[in-house]
């Protein structure tokens, strides 16, 4: 897991990820570096928050392993420490299997760091709860094959929107529109204990379910699913 200049981290990666997402100034933080290498300065401006109080999050941070130094740049007899998110390395599943289980714990640990920072983000902001927004989550109770069709649907899945993006960026060069930062998130999981056998069925989507004006001239929108299969919707 990248270059390895953060200090021994002082618990376990469980215990770093949960403090990591327990403050909102520490998830901007880590919004903010899954962009890229920023200094804390700035960090600070990237997401508007004073720096004596970014510099802080940042020391217990990287104290606690949940971020890295990325260089370290002398200025007088000082240095000046650009940070990054603490995952570095990609993994095809055979090389992934062959790890340590802690070394990969510690690879999840900063996934989960990194995407779970961008869920709640987005929760605070209000954006989870735009129409272009999906969520649901259900467990599926399977066998070999199946965890097997899965595991091969979402491949491809991801496959596919690679490709969606690609004639994304490409139309947006030619017609110059301006793209929007769209997050997937993606978790196939043997759950903690096995879940109970119930039919799955989704959930009325929010936007069919709105009243629209009788001559409006807004283009049908796509049915969207949220929520849990078997719950009433409340929306």
């Amino acid at each position: 897991m990248g270059k390895g200049k953060a200090r021994q981290a002082k618990q376990g990666i469980e215990e770093v990820v949960e403090y990591a997402l327990r403050h909102r100034i520490r998830i901007l933080i880590l919004v903010a570096l899954n962009e890229g290498s920023y200094t804390a300065a700035q960090i600070s401006e990237r997401i508007d928050e004073p720096q004596g109080k970014v510099q802080n999050h940042l020391r217990w941070m990287l104290e606690d392993g949940s971020i890295e130094i990325d260089e370290e740049m002398p200025i007088g007899n000082r240095a000046r420490y650009t940070y990054r998110s603490a995952i570095d390395n990609t993994y095809s599943a055979e090389e992934f299997e062959r790890l340590p289980f802690r070394y990969r714990q510690n690879i999840v640990g900063a996934i989960l760091n990194s995407g779970i920072a961008e869920i709640l983000a987005a929760f605070h902001s209000g954006n989870l709860a735009e129409p272009r927004a999906h969520e649901y989550w259900d467990w599926y109770n399977l066998d070999e094959k199946g965890k097997d069709d899965v595991d091969a649907l979402a491949h491809r899945f991801l496959r596919d929107v690679r490709k969606v993006e690609d004639e994304a960026s490409a139309r947006s060069e030619t017609n110059g529109e301006e793209t929007t930062s769209m997050v997937l998130e993606l978790f196939f999981f043997k759950r903690s204990r096995r879940g109970g056998d119930r039919p799955h069925r989704f959930v009325a989507d929010r936007i069919s379910a709105m009243p629209r004006p009788p001559f409006s001239t807004k283009p049908p929108v796509a049915p969207r699913n949220f929520g849990w299969a078997d719950r009433p919707s409340a929306m």
